[in-house]
């Protein structure tokens, strides 16, 4: 299996039998929603779809899989979003195909997608991988793979001796607890979980919250202990555990 990062994405892509790019957490409208509770930027959703069409050119996949939360608003659909998800899927169906594992933020849609461009929301193969959003248990049909997944937005904050500091989109690679997977699992299969970062540039959240106060099955799962943090270019910046100790000590 081997494993390229984008890091102007960010983004990752896997190949096994066939090339597969995964995006996570575009969320297409966001600036709307955040103008109801006073912050007013720009819309930079035409931005945001050439970033990903020239990464996915860039990349050339026989496959685009989007993670979940393409869009922002729960419930509905903004006027904002109703355009950006036609110009964005209408743009990458010009370039590859894609399909989308539908998040907590994506209710409604399907109205943009062709049928054979929607997943499973608990989870499915592509290509011996498992794929899903995050905020579902995952289907047991994926125990014993490597599992991406989005929801998560994880960002780390990284400093030196003399106090330089770096806070960045991550990814978190780890074992699952195959208990996760309910009465059908098998301990003697390891599930390996990676969270994939947003690839929208206003969302973000410091792991050392995520896992302290788990907020989804995914992420009362990660046996701590064996995760460890990558930087959007592969970049190994530590395991997951040494970091929330140090996170701790720094806060006390």
């Amino acid at each position: 299996m081997n494993i390229d990062f984008f890091p102007d994405g960010p983004a990752i892509q896997i190949e096994e039998e066939s090339r597969i790019l995964f995006f996570a957490d575009i969320h297409m409208g966001i600036e709307h929603e955040l103008q109801k509770h006073g912050f007013h930027f720009r819309t930079k959703g035409k931005e945001r779809i050439k970033r990903i069409c020239n990464l996915i050119k860039e990349a050339e996949p026989d496959l685009v899989v989007i993670l979940g939360d393409v869009k922002h608003r729960i419930p509905g659909t903004s006027f904002q979003e109703f355009y950006e998800l036609q110009d964005l899927f209408l743009a990458i169906r010009k370039i590859s195909p894609f399909c989308v594992t539908p998040g907590n933020h994506d209710p409604g849609i399907e109205e943009f997608l062709k049928p054979e461009e929607i997943r499973n929301k608990e989870g499915s193969l592509i290509d011996l991988v498992g794929a899903l959003h995050g905020h579902m248990v995952p289907d047991p049909a994926i125990q014993g793979r490597l599992i991406l997944c989005g929801h998560h937005h994880p960002i780390v904050s990284l400093s030196d001796q003399v106090g330089m500091a770096l806070r960045t989109p991550c990814f978190i690679l780890g074992e699952l607890d195959p208990h996760i997977f309910s009465e059908e699992n098998n301990e003697d299969e390891i599930s390996r979980i990676l969270m994939v970062p947003s690839c929208n540039e206003l969302t973000g959240y410091g792991i050392e919250k995520t896992f302290r106060s788990p907020f989804s099955p995914l992420s009362r799962s990660l046996v701590i202990e064996s995760a460890e943090i990558l930087l959007p270019d592969g970049t190994y910046a530590g395991d997951l555990l040494s970091h929330l100790q140090n996170d701790t000590k720094a806060s006390s």
